[in-house]
């Protein structure tokens, strides 16, 4: 997964470097297959997911099946953390859970999953006028890596121009939110064109993420991710690899009922 995981993983190593043994023994995985529309207006995210325990936990989307061993658990998470697999991403995840982090908001939302559906995108949309910092919008080109039909149309809904683009088949072609799907082979062309370009977690685990941090330096394109696939790692993203902003969700997301707590990092650009 090339020089972005590398770094958190050695970021990793030092930041714990002090910590007793204990401390990395992998509790225990759990493996999801997730088909979730959280309203009608919405697409069906088809996922697997990995979740990892060490002393807090971390979280993997994954788009192939993924398959538990059980020889890992109790082994040192340390020796697990290996950027070619979705487990790996997991594993680190976990052990950045435990690593104190001051994010610069915290919101905690509460209700059941359709409730919190439209308060977290409400969030990521503020984050994006945030960064955008304007009064004209229509002028404003913003691309959604990773569609979330929820928050194409709230952003929409702000006279926001949006393209979207994903690497899910079945919706290339379909309408969400008012804006038409485009194929994800297209992702880097809009990355270059695009004011702000809106990118989920998973661009980590479908290896994309650093060519579209790449590109989006080369061309001054601002970067906010939504995170629940390596949310742990904001602080990271926004202090070291040019992200601006990353609105981070730890497990448990927000699909389920209850409180999920969604925590803000910005960086230079915004204020962070």
């Amino acid at each position: 997964m090339g020089e972005i995981f590398d770094k958190l993983r050695e970021a990793a190593i030092t930041k714990t470097n002090d910590w007793p043994d204990e401390n990395f023994v992998v509790r225990g995985f759990w493996k999801t297959e997730l088909i979730f529309k959280p309203n009608p207006n919405e697409r069906a995210f088809h996922y697997n997911t990995i979740l990892a325990q060490v002393m807090g936990q971390g979280c993997c989307y994954c788009a192939s099946d993924l398959e538990l061993e059980e020889n890992k658990v109790g082994m040192d998470a340390r020796e697990l953390i290996d950027g070619s697999c979705c487990t790996g991403i997991a594993v680190l995840d976990a052990i950045y859970s435990s690593i104190p982090k001051s994010p610069a908001a915290t919101h905690e939302i509460r209700g059941n999953s359709i409730e919190k559906t439209h308060l977290r995108n409400n969030i990521i949309a503020d984050e994006v006028e945030r960064l955008c910092d304007c009064d004209e919008r229509d002028g404003i080109h913003l691309l959604n890596v990773g569609v979330v039909g929820d928050l194409v149309k709230k952003l929409r809904e702000r006279n926001f121009k949006v393209t979207a683009t994903d690497l899910d088949e079945s919706i290339i072609d379909r309408t969400y939110g008012g804006v038409t799907i485009e194929h994800g082979e297209r992702t880097m062309e809009y990355v270059e064109k695009s004011d702000l370009a809106i990118i989920s977690g998973m661009t980590l685990s479908t290896d994309t993420l650093e060519e579209i941090v790449e590109r989006a330096k080369a061309n001054e394109t601002l970067l906010l991710m939504f995170a629940e696939t390596g949310a742990n790692f904001g602080e990271e993203y926004v202090n070291h690899f040019g992200i601006d902003t990353v609105v981070s969700e730890p497990y448990p997301f927000y699909i389920f009922q209850g409180v999920s707590t969604i925590d803000i990092y910005r960086g230079e650009s915004d204020g962070g």
